[in-house]
């Protein structure tokens, strides 16, 4: 199967360049959405918001606008079928990286898509750094072992080293759970004291599930928990993981949902971490290249 044709082109930030560090792709998984579906409509949501803010980093002190984006666009997924949208994620991601070298930013979606990523970049990745209010460790969710509540306990099993952050949200069983595996949880608690330790990263995936944030700053998501992260606590430790890695491989944002947003905040949000990534991931690279 020829890859691209399971692709629909849209462009980021209304910025296209072919010859972009930073590529983009669209990945509108909504199949195991429980509380507030609408996830599937985030990707191009994102995009339009960010052809409307200013491609300035501030965490990075740089303007992106020469940079641009390799928009690879939105994947096609069939309706229904978990199985066969997972193996496609996970087939046109790994077609990406033959063909890109620099940091991928995918656009969800809910936060399922995150393990055919991961394991797409198995080879690439030493760390997976987790934002997110839930942990998503449970064997089973409501019947299913595959959603997005379970997604990162198939992960750990996978021997998936993981980093979470501003998690508040825990059941029982996954307490249980990651107690004794190679799971390293920062509370919100710890976050917003500046509690982050963030030593022998080494490659890194990062995943961003926009619940993270507090209710009252990122209204549009799926799942929504009190007592979240600001704006400026996130950017702290995004910037510290920036620095702290060898190198951030891929970058994802899930979970946003434009049909409970209020005034596209959530969207905006979501258009301006991926410029605030893109400005630190090119003032890395710009360091190396010094050193």
């Amino acid at each position: 199967m020829a890859w691209k044709t399971l692709l629909l082109s849209y462009t980021f930030a209304c910025l296209e360049n072919e010859e972009s560090p930073i590529a983009v792709l669209g990945i509108p998984l909504d199949v195991s959405s429980t509380y507030r579906p609408g996830s599937r409509y985030a990707p191009q949501k994102i995009r339009d918001a960010a052809c409307n803010i200013e491609l300035y980093s501030l965490a990075a002190g740089t303007v992106i606008e020469d940079t641009g984006f390799k928009d690879y666009g939105d994947l096609v997924l069939p309706p229904g079928d978990v199985g066969i949208a997972l193996d496609r994620i996970e087939f046109v991601t790994k077609s990406i990286v033959k063909e890109h070298a620099g940091l991928m930013v995918v656009l969800g979606g809910e936060h399922l898509l995150t393990y055919s990523v991961v394991r797409a970049l198995k080879n690439n990745i030493d760390t997976l750094v987790v934002f997110d209010a839930h942990l998503d460790a449970r064997n089973e969710y409501l019947g299913s072992t595959l959603n997005h509540a379970t997604f990162l306990r198939k992960l750990v099993e996978d021997g998936t080293k993981v980093v979470h952050i501003g998690s508040r949200a825990y059941s029982k069983e996954e307490l249980e759970y990651i107690s004794g595996k190679d799971v390293k949880v920062i509370g919100v608690l710890e976050a917003l004291k500046g509690e982050v330790d963030l030593n022998d990263l080494n490659k890194v995936y990062i995943s961003i599930d926009m619940d993270v944030f507090d209710p009252s700053i990122a209204p549009g998501v799926s799942n929504p928990e009190p007592f979240g992260l600001n704006h400026f606590e996130f950017m702290r430790v995004l910037k510290k993981i920036f620095e702290k890695s060898s190198e951030v491989v891929a970058l994802d944002i899930v979970e946003l949902n434009p049909l409970v947003d209020v005034g596209d905040v959530t969207s905006i949000l979501a258009a301006k971490i991926v410029i605030e990534a893109s400005g630190l991931y090119l003032k890395g690279r710009e360091v190396s290249r010094i050193k």
